[in-house]
């Protein structure tokens, strides 16, 4: 207590890609593989504290969704079903157009993150079995197709001690891509990390076979393998 301490946030594990959920709210497609964070915390000559040591239960990191270049949040779209016929629809791409006629509603915009964006600490043994602390984000899903990547911040929970809260340090995932029903190859198998995690309770998708396949979609196929796809979660 009282020590000055510098924060350190690095990706453990990137998101690779995903099938986009839609604008439905109980369709979800969570990000895989499950994007995963780790803090390194240093005390005030530059050491790093072993993470036993370390109160994580006042540490959050948020999540949101940006464009590949990190130049534009993308954590809100317009639901194209509140969109008159002549307004197009938000697409990854491009800003949204306006309007050539005027609407008498507005139209209505929604979360393109959906899921838990919000991840306490977790203080666990990674695949190596190396204790460190762990932000775990298995409930992420995209409404829209596209390129993305997901920013980061970290923040200590305020307290009586110390009643403000700043972002401390922020970490970037790489670039990944959210696809269409009929274009998504398939979720991957699941990571070494991931097995470790679920091994010590967290509550992960284990997948011992992946389902990527190259899909060619009949004329009145909408919603390919949708029945059976483990990259829904309902």
């Amino acid at each position: 207590k009282g020590r000055l301490r510098k924060y350190e946030l690095e990706m453990a594990q990137h998101p690779i890609r995903a099938r986009m959920c839609g604008f439905g709210e109980k369709d979800r497609r969570p990000l895989d593989p499950p994007p995963v964070v780790r803090l390194r915390v240093r005390d005030d000559s530059g050491e790093f504290l072993q993470s036993e040591d370390v109160e994580v239960w006042k540490f959050v990191v948020s999540a949101t969704l940006w464009a590949p270049h990190s130049d534009n949040d993308r954590s809100i779209v317009i639901n194209p079903n509140t969109l008159p016929s002549s307004v197009p629809m938000y697409t990854p791409a491009a800003p949204a157009a306006t309007a050539s006629v005027m609407s008498l509603s507005e139209p209505v915009k929604v979360r393109n993150l959906v899921g838990t964006t919000v991840s306490n600490a977790y203080l666990l043994k990674d695949h190596r079995d190396n204790l460190s602390i762990f932000f775990i984000f298995h409930d992420l899903s995209v409404r829209t197709e596209g390129q993305f990547r997901l920013k980061f911040q970290f923040t200590v929970i305020p307290s009586e001690e110390d009643p403000r809260a700043f972002v401390e340090c922020v970490t970037w995932s790489n670039v990944f891509e959210v696809f269409s029903a009929k274009t998504f190859p398939g979720m991957t198998d699941s990571t070494e990390l991931s097995k470790a995690f679920a091994g010590q309770g967290i509550k992960i998708t284990i997948r011992k076979n992946s389902r990527g396949r190259v899909y060619l979609p009949r004329p009145d196929d909408d919603d390919p393998d949708d029945d059976d796809d483990p990259s829904a979660i309902r």
